[in-house]
């Protein structure tokens, strides 16, 4: 059995240590990196569901591609998505709450195509 095989059960995310790590960046004024943070927990949960990591080479962008290509992933979700997470962690300004909760929001509709399941959240 390789490491990469077909059988391979999904690891288990822990969303509610990921949701107090966002709360604890939300509330030390670092948005950015909470909003960086999300992107990291999509990445989680795509290579945990469909064992499919972002590659050393691929840009954010390149990435959703490949997502919205291989996994059938809908690009009315996600691409407008990593928009705003390229936007935010490329733009050289902090985003503001109302920009967080946006973010926040077309992830969860991203999550809840992925799992099924709702990702609450409150800051």
């Amino acid at each position: 059995m390789g490491l990469f095989s077909k059988d391979k059960k999904p690891q288990f995310i822990d969303v509610e240590r990921k949701k107090e790590n966002l709360k604890i960046l939300m509330k030390t004024g670092r948005s950015k990196e909470a909003i960086a943070y999300i992107y990291l927990i999509y990445n989680d949960l795509i290579k945990n569901k469909y064992d499919k990591p972002r590659l050393a080479y691929q840009t954010i962008r390149e990435y959703a591609i490949t997502c919205v290509n291989e996994l059938d992933q809908k690009p009315e979700t996600i691409y407008p998505f990593i928009k705003k997470i390229e936007d935010i962690i490329y733009g050289g300004l902090e985003p503001t709450k109302k920009e967080f909760e946006f973010t926040m929001n077309m992830f969860s509709n991203l999550y809840n195509e992925i799992t099924g399941k709702n990702f609450n959240f409150s800051t």
